[in-house]
């Protein structure tokens, strides 16, 4: 099979590298479980540049289906459009064989999935890219020499079935889920997943890397609450910033170390501690008008497209409980009060209840937050 495309080039994907890597770690098949938008984008830009390997999409609903008809998945972003030829199923018999599994489904299928498929990955290395933190639920499946976790900060939708579209080009962060993993297969694995043409890193130290993902994810999923655009109409509004925002920041910096879990930094603008001097520094008086310029204008950050609103517009349940949800657990746990990310998780499982979704403004989600403050 080979991979077809719709532009010349794809930028900075380096393609003589990717096969190398490829050829070194011999590696025939990789699969996808879960090949929604990250997964589809990784395994689709890997088959693009080692056409040699075999990648096997698992996934669901109409967006299976068209892949299926199609015997592709159409790829969008700043490269162009790309169609990578590649399997899909539904099926676990289909990943038998694979060298690597990508594992992206989301958080609250883990358990579900990772029993239905344990048997047919076999030795398989597994990397997980998930939101929230999986490792202590998938290691009761799978081997622990072979589970590999980590956080992506890339942004990706589904725009259509069989259509994933990349927004931001972040870097990814994998590492072993624990000390029975050797350094050569998290190499190994990196070098593939790097392959696609998206930064890839490696962190011995990666479940402080996961949680500065999480700290992210609860400030964007509060945005939902108002369909906010995150950055251009939450974290460059100064009401929003710093009525919800950097509360529910701080907030989590507060529980995490009460439980006693430090942060690693990462790499790239979603570092959240770098991220926290950048809204601190836009407090600084007269910037306002500047970054609302900046917002504005033709030189925009794109809209990050967050995950519990593609969930809520669905009526799918969401991964709320695994992200704000596991800043207010570990609160209660260490005996420390949360009620910003509380209010999060509450606010939006009152909406996944509601067939009629109702988006407050973002001044309305401002005040209201600004009122817990208070109390």
């Amino acid at each position: 099979m080979t991979a077809t495309s719709t532009a010349s080039t794809l930028s900075t994907v380096p393609s003589a590298n990717a096969k190398s890597a490829a050829n070194d770690t011999a590696v025939k098949k990789i699969s996808v479980i879960g090949a929604g938008a990250i997964g589809a984008m990784f395994g689709g830009l890997i088959k693009r540049n080692n056409p040699d390997i075999d990648v096997v999409m698992i996934a669901r609903g109409d967006h299976l289906e068209t892949m299926q008809e199609r015997g592709y998945v159409e790829l969008r972003g700043d490269w162009g459009n790309v169609n990578a030829q590649v399997t899909a199923s539904s099926e676990p018999s289909a990943i038998e064989g694979s060298d690597l599994v990508l594992f992206t489904v989301k958080t609250q299928d883990t358990a579900t999935t990772a029993q239905r498929f344990a048997e047919s990955i076999g030795d398989a290395t597994v990397v997980s890219l998930q939101n929230g933190i999986n490792q202590h639920i998938l290691s009761q499946t799978i081997r622990k020499d072979r589970l590999l976790v980590g956080m992506t900060a890339t942004n990706m939708a589904i725009v259509a079935p069989g259509v994933i579209e990349c927004a931001r080009r972040g870097v990814s962060v994998i590492g072993p889920a624990s000390k029975d993993v050797t350094p050569e297969v998290v190499e190994n694995a990196r070098r593939l997943l790097d392959s696609s043409g998206l930064p890839v890193e490696a962190s011995e130290q990666i479940l402080g890397v996961q949680y500065n993902k999480l700290l992210f994810n609860t400030m964007g999923y509060a945005s939902v609450l108002s369909a906010t655009d995150f950055l251009s109409g939450g974290i460059f509004n100064r009401n929003w910033r710093n009525s919800v925002a950097l509360p529910i920041l701080q907030e989590g910096f507060r529980v995490l170390s009460a439980a006693g879990i430090p942060l690693q930094k990462a790499s790239g603008g979603s570092d959240v501690l770098r991220f926290h001097r950048l809204m601190r520094i836009l407090n600084v008086p007269g910037l306002d008008s500047l970054v609302r310029l900046v917002a504005q204008g033709p030189l925009h950050p794109p809209r990050l497209v967050f995950s519990v609103y593609q969930d809520l517009m669905r009526d799918r349940p969401t991964e709320i409980d695994y992200v704000n949800g596991e800043i207010a657990r570990l609160a209660s746990e260490s005996g420390v009060p949360a009620p910003y990310n509380s209010e999060v998780v509450r606010m939006v499982h009152k909406m996944e209840k509601s067939k009629e979704k109702h988006f407050m403004s973002r001044e309305e989600i401002a005040q209201h937050f600004r009122s817990l403050g208070a109390k």
